[in-house]
C-alpha cells in the first residue's frame, strides 16, 4: 500500500482545443492516472495528475503533444490529496430542463421532469463539462423531445455521455463507437451505472457495422478528425433523421456548411456557445 505521503504530481498544461485531446492521451500513454479538462479564455486546461515516478514521461509526453506555444507547470501533491483534489472543478451540470449531467461522486437535485446521467471521470473523455459536449448534448436533446424512440449512433463515443444522455431522454436504443478500446468499456460501465439498456459500445470505425440507418446520428470531434468520416456520417443519417456534428470552432463553420451541401446535406441553425475569450465552439445539426 502507497505510503500517505508519497508525491503525485500535477501537471498544468495550457493548450489549444485541436491539440487537447492529443495532449491527454499521449499523457495517459506515458503513466498518466487522471486528467481534468478546463476552458479558460481561448484555450483548454488540462490538469494531468501522475505518480512520481512518472512524472518526467508524462511531462515530456504532454510537451511533445503540445505544440508551440504551449505552456506547463508542475507541482508535487501528497498521493492522500490528489483523488479528491482533481474533483474539485467537476459539478452536475443542467444541460437542459430535461437533462442533468453529474460525475458520479456527486449528487444533483433534479427538477420536475428532468432525468440525469452519472459519469465516472477517468481515462475516456467526456464529463458534459466541455462546451462542444454540452452544445452536442442539447442538440441531441432537441431532437428526442420533437422524435422520442428513434436509434441513436455516437461516433467517437469517448466516456459514451451523448449515447447515454440519449437513452436517458427517450432514444430506443444506441450504439457507440470509438478507436479507443477504453472507451468501449467505460461507455458500457456507464450505462450500467444508470441502469441504461438499449445500448450496443465496440471498438472499431464505421466499417463494423452493418449498413444500417440511424435516426440520429452524432459526432462530437474537431474538425481534422471530422471531416474524413463526414460521407460516412451522412451515409449513416436514416430518411427524416439527423446528423449532429460539435466540436467545431465558430470560424470552422463555413467550411463544413459547404462540406455537407458537397454531400447532398443541409445543415440547419448553428448553435455557437462563446468562452470567455471571445472564441467560441461550434455544433450543426444536418439533414439529408
Amino acid at each position: 500500500m502507497p505510503s500517505p505521503t508519497s508525491a503525485v504530481i500535477r501537471l498544468r498544461v495550457t493548450t489549444t482545443a485541436e491539440r487537447a485531446e492529443i495532449v491527454g492521451a499521449e499523457a495517459f500513454a506515458a503513466g498518466a492516472a487522471g486528467i481534468e479538462e478546463r476552458e479558460e479564455g481561448s484555450c483548454i486546461v488540462l490538469l494531468v495528475y501522475a505518480p512520481a515516478a512518472c512524472a518526467e514521461a508524462v511531462e515530456r509526453a504532454a510537451r511533445g503533444a503540445a505544440g508551440a506555444g504551449a505552456t506547463l507547470a508542475i507541482e508535487t501533491l501528497r498521493e492522500q490529496d490528489w483523488p479528491e483534489t482533481w474533483k474539485e472543478g467537476l459539478r452536475p451540470i443542467a444541460v437542459s430542463p430535461r437533462l442533468v449531467v453529474r460525475p458520479s461522486f456527486t449528487a444533483a437535485v433534479l427538477a420536475p421532469g428532468q432525468v440525469e446521467v452519472a459519469i465516472e471521470p477517468r481515462q475516456a473523455f467526456g464529463t458534459g463539462a466541455h462546451g462542444s459536449t454540452a452544445l452536442a448534448l442539447a442538440l441531441v436533446d432537441a431532437r428526442l423531445a420533437m422524435h422520442p424512440g428513434g436509434r441513436v449512433l455516437d461516433v467517437g463515443c469517448g466516456s459514451g455521455v451523448l449515447a447515454l444522455a440519449a437513452l436517458a431522454l427517450g432514444a430506443g436504443a444506441a450504439v457507440a463507437c470509438d478507436l479507443d478500446p477504453i472507451a468501449a468499456r467505460e461507455t458500457r460501465e456507464n450505462a450500467a451505472r444508470n441502469g441504461l439498456a438499449g445500448l450496443v459500445a465496440f471498438t472499431g470505425t464505421l466499417d463494423a457495422l452493418a449498413p444500417a440507418r440511424f435516426d440520429v446520428v452524432v459526432a462530437n470531434m474537431i474538425r481534422r478528425e471530422l471531416e474524413p468520416l463526414l460521407a460516412e456520417l451522412v451515409a449513416r443519417v436514416a430518411p427524416g433523421g439527423v446528423l449532429v456534428v460539435s466540436g467545431l470552432l465558430a470560424g470552422e463553420r463555413g467550411a463544413i456548411e459547404a462540406a455537407l451541401r458537397a454531400l447532398g446535406a443541409r445543415s440547419g441553425p448553428p448553435r455557437v456557445r462563446e468562452d470567455d475569450g471571445g472564441d467560441a465552439w461550434l455544433a450543426l445539426t444536418a439533414t439529408r
